[in-house]
């Protein structure tokens, strides 16, 4: 993230949570989460860098969790990328309630309720 601000810079000092929804976002939108989550997982040079070897990212675990968001992909997202962006006012605007209403109701991340 520090390398993309100097890059790009981040004017409004937007978080690294913000940022990863945001990401998490766009992944939804090009219906490829699950994919970019695998290839997360996969990269060893990142996991073992960030995460404890007993961890779920680390363990065989973490390709359930690619299936349970595989599922997502059959759905069509049109979120916005800078929902939780702070405006120039300083206002920070939350994830609309919709998406956890829809996730729930298909019975997807029912945890979140």
């Amino acid at each position: 993230s520090s390398g993309i601000n100097a890059e790009y810079g981040d004017p409004l000092n937007t978080s690294a949570d913000v940022k990863l929804r945001s990401l998490v976002c766009a992944g939804l939108n090009e219906q490829c989460l699950h994919m970019w989550f695998a290839a997360f997982c996969q990269c060893s040079e990142v996991t073992e860098r960030w995460y404890a070897p007993w961890s779920f990212i680390r363990s065989p675990a973490w390709f359930q969790i690619k299936c349970e968001l595989r599922l997502l992909s059959k759905y069509a997202f049109n979120l916005s990328l800078d929902y939780e962006v702070a405006s120039p006012s300083g206002q920070v605007q939350p994830i609309k309630t919709d998406v956890q209403d829809m996730l729930i109701k298909h019975h997807l991340f029912s945890w979140l309720s």
